[in-house]
């Protein structure tokens, strides 16, 4: 012991210990021992000296090791730095500075290491004192002496290393030590040491560059998060916002959504990845409020996550105690789970958090936003649905609701796999729960017992099938009804009736329809307070609807409106509320049906928007019993009032059940009431487009019968109409003309749109009796009708319809135009039915141009789109034209499958498209050498009075005929005379065609001839 480096006495109570070592020392004696000897003395002349200006007491040496006391901790960081700095600084031997332990090390802004590297480890505590008797010597024991030892040993050559006590008795004095750098290490199991260590490093400012490998020993987790968090289906996009909003600075942030939204699942998955990426020096802390109702509650949840001891005291000292923990904790990410039920509570002690502790940062997950300044909301939304057109299980598959069904389903039942039959309904249950991710665990939950189909069955009652989740689930979340009663007791009064009240609406509401619909108590709040209140709780979700910039829409969630409907029934104001919403929305039906029959694109947005409510209209009114005369209007008004919204749109069968339920329930009503009549109407031309023409027609006449009782002169002009498109799909042209004649011989009076119809059918009939030429100018000027009145739908309608005329006569280019000016105004309108029909006919457009690929690729789209408006005769002919695209790329196995499919859905629905696809039909079977079937096929087509009558039918049949002729004379004895006279005919039918006259020519025509040519080639 060197006299010089002792005080007058040791320090006592509570004592800073310092232990220091040499790093590599024994490498460094084995390699230069002299050197070394006068390096290790100088290293001991440098350490007392420091030590002889401070108030620091030399416990002992041990080796190159020193044991040092300090009565503060500042004293003993202010000597550790100065003895870092005067190492670098010392005259090594040059010999030690040649060894690699011992060499100098550059940085950016000078040297950082040079001669001996000397590790420093400091920790605070009271160890008991202990006088050598023999030789004055005060020594220290106990606990503390260890861990102080233990985190010197931990760390590096030049490195000096704070313990988490220490570092509160400095945190706050920095500028007395010229402010060091400093660098929270986290937490670490030290050798024999039962509780984990908080470690930081200090270094002097101008050795801030150097840089350690890590610790010596294991790192504590930063948090009480699994180290593995599993995987979680979906959620990339909210994943990566979190991630931004930290990175930007996001001191608080709020997950939000309704129960059972999947809140807790994504914030627990985050803050695991965030431990894991060891960027938080304070860790990450999760701290589940559920059962919290107080401020102390909440202090006492979040202090045992932290492991901070709280004594007993008020909340105000309980968040001040926290706070000031939190402030030496360095950055930390806080995750509070479940705070709805808080609000009142924890604004107030976040507040106070975030003032005491800059560096941590808070993730809340809350149905309600704690309106905190600074606090980001990420609303959270359901999972991902699949789409409406995905019909294959792969595609279906792909979607995140799906996927997490799938996933649950094989926990319940490991044998479960999504079947092609069993993934459109599967995708019809997660659609039908809203993308819930609690909802969709309780359902495929039931795969354990139930079929997917029994489980679909069983949605209508949801609340009896959705319950029995995982065990260790809290109660709210083992059912769908235990999620929704959580927050339904956490509403007011007030709050309750409105919830209850807005399950009327279907499809979401406006602000003004619920002013208008929902009833509050005289004097007290109005509903846009409610409402507000309602959507910051998540039980309202609120979306911008497509097409209507700067305006927002209200809706529910199913699973809530039929909780909140259940609560409704339970008050008995139902009957009032469902007569007020009847009478707002076919007020509002009316005005947009008149609009959107003229084809008003804004209007047909809002009567879109409007469907699911004026079906519901419709159903509270079916479900009167017994129907009244009333309830019977509104039944049939509703879907009146609907009709350009379906046949823009789709599907077009929608309405079907729900007109034939109200036009039974008419029976009460004079058979010339006007409403009867036009819901006749309504259904006929839905009988119409889905393709059922005998009850199309039965309809449309019983409806033009009371249309003439009635004097509705305009309404019978357009019935007139709508038959002799019956009569044009059944194949009888002429009944069609008749039809259209008589159409036109009655009045339009103003209605320039009726007098379009009329006009726009005439040229579509004429079309069919005479060729395109004819029936051109009618179109055109249907066409210009129509954008005078402003009709959108049928402006795309008829230059579908006028480049399909424009087409058949040659000129493609032209046509392809107009379909292309078709295709923008469709989407731009939102009209899938007019958006279906310009790819069928552009894809035949394609295929006359003898591009056959690109064809089949609209065509594709065209077969789904047309199955999904429910418009067979769309999908039909598009299956019809892909039967023509691959017989045109040489595959007639695949063009037979198409055409056969093709002829089968066409036969009850156009007859004039199904005998011309028969046509392609036993041609396609000719080449493949099925001769008898082709001829029978052939022979049965030839005796129709429609191949004998129309000229396109007849010249089409005239030259397919030579495909027999065809396989005849290449399957004939070459050079035999049958063979002769079967080339002859190819031929001669091929010169037909050629010179065929305008009336009986068609893209159909000029397609056979390509293939004809080529196939009679002398080279094929």
């Amino acid at each position: 012991m060197n006299a010089l480096a002792m005080p007058l006495e040791a320090p006592s109570g509570t004592v800073a210990l310092v232990f220091t070592d040499i790093e590599g020392s024994t490498r460094l004696w084995e390699h230069c021992s002299e050197g070394m000897r006068v390096a290790l003395e100088l290293h001991d002349r440098i350490l007392r000296t420091l030590l002889a200006s401070s108030s620091g007491y030399e416990v002992k040496t041990q080796g190159d090791s020193f044991m040092v006391a300090f009565p503060t901790a500042l004293e003993a960081m202010r000597w550790c730095l100065n003895v870092q700095q005067m190492l670098l600084e010392a005259p090594w031997p040059e010999e030690i500075l040649a060894e690699p332990e011992a060499a100098p090390v550059r940085g950016p802004r000078g040297v950082l290491h040079r001669g001996l590297r000397v590790r420093m480890g400091i920790h605070v505590g009271e160890p008991e004192r202990r006088l050598n008797a023999r030789t004055g010597q005060v020594d220290y024991i106990g606990r503390m002496v260890n861990v102080a030892s233990r985190v010197a040993e931990a760390g590096h050559g030049g490195q000096v290393l704070v313990s988490g006590a220490a570092w509160a008795q400095v945190a706050g004095l920095l500028d007395r030590l010229d402010r060091p750098v400093v660098r929270v290490l986290g937490s670490f199991r030290l050798k024999g040491i039962a509780e984990p260590v908080p470690l930081l490093e200090v270094l002097p400012v101008a050795l801030a560059d150097r840089r350690f490998e890590t610790l010596r020993v294991r790192e504590e987790r930063r948090g009480n998060l699994p180290e593995d968090p599993g995987d979680i289906i979906g959620r990339e996009e909210e994943l990566n916002t979190l991630r931004l909003w930290l990175g930007e600075g996001a001191r608080l942030i709020t997950i939000l959504g309704p129960g059972g939204m999947g809140k807790t699942r994504l914030a627990a998955y985050f803050g695991s990845l965030q431990m894991g990426t060891r960027q938080w020096d304070g860790g990450v802390w999760w701290c589940d409020l559920t059962e919290a109702a107080t401020v102390e509650d909440i202090c006492h949840v979040v202090s045992q996550a932290l492991g901070v001891h709280l004594s007993s005291g008020g909340a105000t000292e309980l968040v001040g105690v926290l706070g000031s923990a939190l402030s030496g904790r360095g950055q930390a990410l806080i995750i509070l789970d479940n705070l709805e039920h808080l609000t009142q509570h924890i604004p107030a002690a976040l507040r106070r958090w975030m003032v005491m502790a800059p560096q941590v940062r808070f993730l809340i997950t809350s149905q309600e936003s704690l309106r905190l300044a600074g606090e980001r909301i990420l609303d959270l939304a359901p999972l991902g649905l699949p789409s409406e057109a995905d019909s294959g299980v792969e595609a279906i598959a792909r979607s995140e609701a799906v996927r997490l069904f799938v996933r649950r389903a094989r926990a319940a039942r490991g044998s479960f796999e999504l079947s092609e039959t069993e993934a459109p309904l599967v995708a019809d249950i997660v659609r039908r729960l809203d993308g819930i991710a609690l909802a969709i665990e309780l359902a495929a939950a039931r795969t354990a017992l139930l079929g997917v189909s029994q489980i679909r069955e069983r949605l209508s009652r949801r609340f009896d099938l959705l319950r029995g989740g995982q065990r260790d689930a809290m109660s709210r979340q083992a059912t769908l009804r235990g999620a929704i009663d959580w927050s339904w007791n956490l509403l007011d009064m007030i709050e309750q009736a409105v919830l209850a009240q807005c399950s009327v609406f279907r499809g979401g509401f406006s602000l003004e329809s619920a002013e208008a619909v929902l009833a509050l108590p005289p004097g007290g709040v109005d509903v846009l307070e409610i409402v507000q209140a309602l959507r910051s709780k998540s039980l309202l979700r609120a979306d911008a609807p497509e097409g209507l910039p700067g305006e927002l829409r209200l809706g529910m969630y199913e699973s809530i409106r039929e909780y909140a409907s259940a609560r409704l029934a339970e008050t008995g104001s139902g009957p009032a509320l469902v007569a007020r919403h009847a009478d707002y929305y076919l007020a509002l039906g009316r005005e947009l049906h008149e609009t959107a029959r003229r084809g008003d694109a804004e209007a047909l947005r809002r009567l879109s928007l409007e469907r699911e409510n004026l079906l519901a209209v419709c159903d509270h009114a079916l479900a009167a019993w017994p129907p009244t005369p009333e309830s019977v209007l509104r039944a049939l008004e509703a879907l009146v009032v609907l009709e350009p919204d379906i046949a823009s749109r789709g599907p077009v069968g929608i309405t079907l059940p729900r007109l034939d339920r109200a036009l039974e329930q008419a029976a009460t009503l004079s058979e010339s009431s006007l409403p009867r009549a036009e819901a006749l109407a309504v259904r006929g031309r839905a009988h119409l487009e889905t393709g059922e023409l005998a009850a199309a027609r039965r309809d449309l006449e019983l409806a033009r019968t009371s249309f003439q009782a009635l004097g509705e002169v305009a309404r019978q002009k357009r019935i007139l109409v709508d038959l002799s498109i019956v009569a044009r799909h059944e194949g009888n042209v002429a009944a069609a003309w008749e039809l259209v004649q008589q159409a036109q011989h009655l009045p339009s009076g103003r209605d320039r749109w009726l007098e379009a119809y009329a006009l726009g059918n005439l040229g579509i009939t004429e079309q069919v009796r005479g060729g395109p030429a004819g029936a051109v100018p009618h179109l055109h000027a249907a066409l210009e009708l129509f954008r005078v009145v402003g009709d959108r739908t049928f402006e795309v309608l008829f230059l579908n319809n006028l480049a399909l005329a424009i087409g058949e006569a040659g000129g493609t280019s032209e046509a392809v135009e107009f379909l292309e000016e078709a295709i923008a105004k469709a989407l731009g309108t939102g009209n899938r039915s007019g958006y279906a029909i310009a790819r069928l006919n552009l894809g035949c457009f394609l295929l006359d141009a003898d591009r056959p690929m690109e064809a089949c690729e609209h065509l594709e789209a065209t077969v789904e789109l047309g199955r999904q408006l429910g418009q067979r005769i769309v999908e039909g002919c598009a299956r019809g034209e892909l039967g023509r695209a691959f017989l045109a790329s040489g595959a007639t196995e695949i063009a037979r499958m198409h055409l056969t499919h093709a002829t089968s859905t066409l036969a009850h629905v156009s007859r004039w498209h199904a005998l011309r696809f028969s046509l392609h039909l036993a041609a396609v079977q000719a080449l493949q050498g099925a001769m008898q079937e082709a001829r029978r096929g052939f022979a049965a087509l030839g005796g129709t009075s429609e191949i004998q009558t129309d000229p396109v039918l007849r010249e089409l049949a005239e030259l397919l005929y030579a495909t027999v002729e065809l396989a005849e004379s290449q399957n004939g004895p070459s050079g035999s005379a049958d063979a002769g006279r079967s080339r002859e005919g190819v031929h001669r039918r091929l010169e037909r065609a050629r010179n065929v006259p305008p009336e009986g020519a068609s893209s159909d025509l000029r397609g056979w001839v390509r293939l004809l040519e080529l196939e009679s080639s002398p080279e094929t």
